[in-house]
């Protein structure tokens, strides 16, 4: 697991919502796969939702929602595709979540269901702008993003839930924005509160999986630039030989701080080779904030950067809104909180009396300001704790 983004967000091992290349293109979002048909959790409560699932091939309207052509927001999702449609679904879930919290005051929207490909998106995007749409959200993958982008160039305010695959962001379109469950912004995250410690010297330890690969090299950019030194760099797969080599590195680094790059597996199986006291830092692709005490006590102490939804049950905007009507598996419940947002963030691109003047959200996947064309998350500073994920505090 990873947000998603959702996304993650956001993750490897998602395919794209483009046109099907001849092998697999880069993946941003949380891990998530898909290996079935959709398969839908009811939401409670949900009295104004007419379908829990929307027809292949047309649109989900609110009960509430007038004839057609009338102004509504519109979400797309391949909530049909064999490799997508769960995530996609845990997307609809929270986003109802969001539209049922604001009952009567909720704005009108219907879901809009696409093929995990960019001829299927661009044709859904297109219907819900002659549909009356006054904002679009989709485009879960970063070639789904891609697509938003440019449909959104020609026609209406678009939110894409991953980030699009561009180098500039001055060429974006003004109305296209975006928020992401990436992982790489956890990685910085974790660089900067680090070094805001006045730690200096890390030692990073990592899995050989790709994902892996792209957080350490993604806390490492951020470490280098705030003039932080890389003591050592361990790779591991988790076999209990590994363990003494851990222990030795570590011994002569002379680190003061330990990054994890690595899944919750391989990461219990380190950490108790790690020096009693040391800070350890990771992001969510380390941390599984709804797996049981037992499974979490080898990573206690383990600081990381997390959304409040997982670290802040009485945030105001958590408390606001339902739980999955059914657990999810965590990198499913990323997304439905990603969901959430993306229905709030909507409402306020549509009400909004300035094309970008948005005011800061407090949302439950982090408090979200609008940078550039980015709806940059900023996460809670979480620790783990005999097991359980609590809020980080200095002072205890």
């Amino acid at each position: 697991m990873a947000s998603l983004l959702l996304l993650t967000a956001c993750a490897s091992g998602l395919s794209t919502q483009a046109a099907k290349p001849a092998s697999p293109a880069p993946q941003s979002l949380p891990v998530v796969r898909a290996d079935s048909p959709v398969t839908t959790a009811p939401l409670l409560p949900a009295p104004a939702v007419a379908s829990p699932v929307p027809p292949p091939s047309g649109s989900d309207a609110r009960a509430r929602t007038p004839e057609a052509n009338s102004p509504h927001i519109a979400i797309i999702l391949p909530l049909t595709s064999r490799t997508l449609g769960k995530a996609a679904d845990a997307v609809r879930q929270g986003f109802l979540a969001g539209a049922n919290a604001d009952g009567k005051n909720a704005l009108a929207f219907r879901i809009y269901s696409a093929e995990d490909d960019a001829a299927s998106l661009s044709a859904q995007y297109r219907k819900a702008v002659t549909d009356g749409a006054q904002v679009i959200v989709g485009g879960v993958t970063r070639d789904g993003a891609n697509v938003m982008a440019r449909e959104s160039s020609n026609y209406l305010p678009s939110l894409a839930l991953n980030a699009p695959t561009v180098t500039n962001e001055n060429e974006l379109p003004d109305r296209f924005f975006y928020i992401s469950l990436n992982l790489d912004w956890e990685a910085r995250f974790g660089a900067r509160t680090a070094a805001n410690d006045g730690l200096r010297r890390v030692a990073i330890l990592a899995s050989t999986t790709p994902l892996s690969k792209r957080v350490q090299e993604s806390f490492e950019k951020e470490w280098s630039r705030l003039g932080g030194e890389i003591a050592a760099r361990i790779s591991v797969a988790g076999d209990l030989s590994e363990g003494p080599r851990v222990q030795s590195v570590m011994e002569k680094a002379n680190a003061d701080v330990v990054f994890l790059a690595a899944e919750m597996k391989i990461a219990r199986f380190a950490r108790p080779y790690l020096p009693a006291g040391i800070p350890v830092f990771a992001t969510s692709l380390t941390i599984d904030p709804r797996a049981d005490a037992v499974e979490n006590l080898d990573l206690d102490s383990v600081r990381f950067m997390e959304m409040p939804w997982f670290v802040q049950p009485d945030h105001p905007a958590v408390m606001a809104y339902a739980k999955p009507a059914e657990p999810l598996p965590i990198e499913y419940e990323r997304l439905y909180a990603l969901g959430i947002d993306a229905w709030r963030l909507a409402q306020m691109v549509v009400t909004s009396d300035k094309p970008r003047g948005f005011a800061p959200l407090d949302g439950v996947t982090g408090r979200i300001t609008l940078e550039n064309h980015q709806f940059v998350r900023q996460l809670a500073a979480g620790e783990m704790r005999d097991g359980r994920p609590v809020l980080f505090k200095p002072s205890e």
